[in-house]
């Protein structure tokens, strides 16, 4: 009889790996878990009061397995963890809301500079356009179009929020 029943453990552990897989998500602590059912389920084949099914009373005992490993798990791994890989070189979330805050304020202040000057700033300081490029596009000579982007630096630098936040930059 006990053979019999050792036959239908047996049959029963690939179900008791899809069980596992399903639940772990990791072919070797799904094995480990499985393994271990078995084990516990063949030490308490005697104890087997036959209220259940079988696949009942070991899927429990799989289950329960399954729990004690998640248990484990946390007391086991090591926490090797290089800081350097946590590190990454993209703005945080107060540099990004601080960024956005200052573009916002340097584009309403680009509105009250006259309209050459912010089209050079904006094309020279903002797009890194070439002097010559932007005196191909603006049809002004070099001269005039470092005039006009130095206008418009001295005017935005003169405007309080902008000069607010070149101040907290600086900080």
């Amino acid at each position: 009889m006990a053979t019999t029943r050792t036959d239908e453990l047996a049959r029963l552990r690939p179900q008791l790996m899809v069980f596992a897989l399903q639940r772990t998500r990791c072919r070797d602590q799904a094995e480990d878990a499985v393994q271990e059912a078995l084990v516990a389920a063949l030490e308490g084949l005697q104890g087997y009061s036959g209220i259940s099914s079988l696949s009942t009373w070991l899927f429990g005992i799989l289950k329960h397995k399954i729990v004690d490993g998640r248990r484990r798990r946390p007391r086991e791994d090591s926490v090797d963890i290089d800081l350097d890989e946590l590190m990454h070189d993209r703005p945080g979330p107060e540099q990004s809301c601080a960024s956005r805050k200052a573009l916002a304020a340097i584009d309403r202040s680009l509105d009250c500079l006259p309209g050459r000057s912010a089209q050079a700033f904006v094309l020279r300081e903002v797009l890194g356009e070439e002097t010559a490029e932007v005196c191909r596009l603006l049809s002004v000579t070099p001269t005039h179009c470092w005039v006009l982007v130095h206008r418009a630096r001295l005017r935005l630098r003169a405007c309080p929020e902008v000069g607010r936040i070149a101040t907290e930059a600086d900080a």
